[in-house]
């Protein structure tokens, strides 16, 4: 694979070696600054801790109106639309922004490659929708349990479909380096989706709750593409070219690593609330799903910086002698920042869990203390996952991929029969211990090396 150290150099490479020293003087906080750390954690914080208060005021909403089984209901449907959304899309989104700083410079050679991203997102798109919609009834009986929401997985076909076209767009904006954009339509398409969602809650329970999440999802396309209007680093006309099969091939070599994470991983969250609802109740697997959600939404500020700064990052820095201390920098950051956040939340449990929910979940902070040692240890390991596949280490990604969920789940299966909802968040730990321990394994001639070490 291409990499920036064996490209010509470009006149912006003087001023990246200068951020590069400016952080070695500087410390911690010069290496946020020069790093670029400074602008995703503000930009991606920015966005995520809007998402946050629209994520509580929604949580709040689904508590009210929907009850802890409508929680785990809306829940099975969330996580299907991420698992094809990232089956159909997730490798065009990935290797989009990691590709992308490859053509930043050259205008010709960046058309053809966006404009055979963007055939082979619509292509996957037309095909996600045909795909759900035949398996409709079926997957409305097991996630929904009734036929009666066969026409939300219709809905859900189509709301696939725009999120694998607005990944598309997303990661070449984000390839660009124009975070603030990024930010920008992300921000619009949260308050889009929210008037959405939470009025078809408040006014249909489950059902409209239900119809909602899966309309809310094709808001963001339609901001995306009204945001690219006046992107400077890429234009419309960049997604209209020539088809490149030199370009489309590497594109889909992104995709078995990301099947196996988009599939295995909501496959597996799906699995367990079905588990815990089969042998506890819906209303419990809804307890479960609510200390889950609280995870979902504190992690996801550090997640959108880290998604939105490093892997382009890891894109200009494979093999050169750089990509050593990216890695550990990024790696401490994310992972002492989401300890930051997991402390907080669990002295002010009680707090959190009267504020956000309602009486009925008063068991959420029972359930506390291992999801969130268990959050911290997956951040830790979702950070190097990214490193796997910046440098297409495949086997180990794929490997990982597969094997965490499954012992998350089997784990669960274990342990809840036992210990009831309390037995998730142990195997929960025990999974991201795992994922830690092979990641390392995985990385260790780039981790476990002098700093002069290459690795591409």
């Amino acid at each position: 694979m291409d990499s920036v150290a064996e490209r010509p150099r470009k006149s912006g490479d003087k001023a990246a070696e200068t951020s590069r020293d400016f952080s070695a003087r500087g410390g911690f906080l010069g290496g946020i600054w020069a790093a670029g750390w400074y602008r995703a954690l503000g930009l991606g914080g920015i966005h995520s801790l809007f998402r946050l208060a629209l994520s509580f005021i929604t949580i709040k909403v689904t508590a009210v109106y929907l009850g802890p089984s409508g929680i785990a209901l809306v829940a099975q449907l969330v996580n299907f639309i991420a698992l094809a959304s990232g089956f159909f899309g997730g490798g065009i989104t990935t290797a989009t922004s990691r590709l992308y700083p490859e053509f930043r410079h050259d205008p010709v050679s960046r058309k053809r490659f966006l404009a055979t991203a963007w055939y082979l997102a619509c292509g996957l798109g037309v095909v996600s929708i045909v795909v759900i919609a035949l398996g409709a009834a079926p997957l409305a009986r097991w996630l929904l349990t009734s036929d009666e929401h066969v026409d939300t997985m219709m809905l859900a076909g189509i709301a696939v479909a725009c999120m694998v076209l607005n990944g598309a767009i997303v990661s070449a904006i984000n390839g660009a380096g124009e975070m603030g954009r990024v930010v920008v339509s992300g921000l619009i398409g949260s308050v889009v989706a929210f008037a959405v969602y939470v009025p078809a809650s408040m006014l249909w329970g489950v059902t409209g709750g239900l119809i909602g999440f899966a309309v809310s999802q094709m808001a963001f396309l339609p901001v995306t593409l009204w945001l690219l209007r006046g992107s400077p680093g890429v234009a419309r006309g960049d997604f209209h070219g020539p088809f490149d099969p030199v370009q489309a091939r590497r594109i889909l070599s992104f995709m078995p690593m990301l099947l196996a994470h988009s599939v295995m991983s909501p496959l597996g969250l799906i699995l367990i609330r079905d588990l815990v609802a089969s042998h506890l109740g819906l209303a419990t697997a809804g307890i479960w799903q609510a200390a889950w959600r609280l995870s979902e939404v504190y992690t996801g500020v550090v997640m959108a910086s880290v998604s939105m700064y490093f892997l382009p990052r890891l894109g200009e820095v494979a093999g050169t002698p750089a990509l050593r201390g990216e890695i550990i920098r990024t790696f401490w950051r994310a992972v002492g920042i989401t300890a930051a956040f997991a402390v907080m939340i669990f002295l002010l449990r009680d707090w959190v869990v009267w504020i956000v929910f309602t009486d009925e979940f008063l068991p959420v902070r029972d359930l506390m203390p291992f999801q969130l040692l268990g959050d911290v240890v997956k951040m830790a390991a979702w950070t190097l996952g990214f490193v796997l596949v910046a440098l297409v280490r495949s086997r180990w990604y794929i490997a990982l991929e597969i094997a965490v969920p499954a012992i998350y789940f089997g784990g669960a299966l274990w342990l809840v029969p036992q210990y009831g909802a309390q037995g998730v968040t142990w195997a929960y730990c025990l999974s991201a211990a795992v994922h830690l321990v092979v990641s390392v394994l995985a990385l260790r001639d780039i981790l476990l090396s002098g700093p002069r070490r290459l690795n591409a």
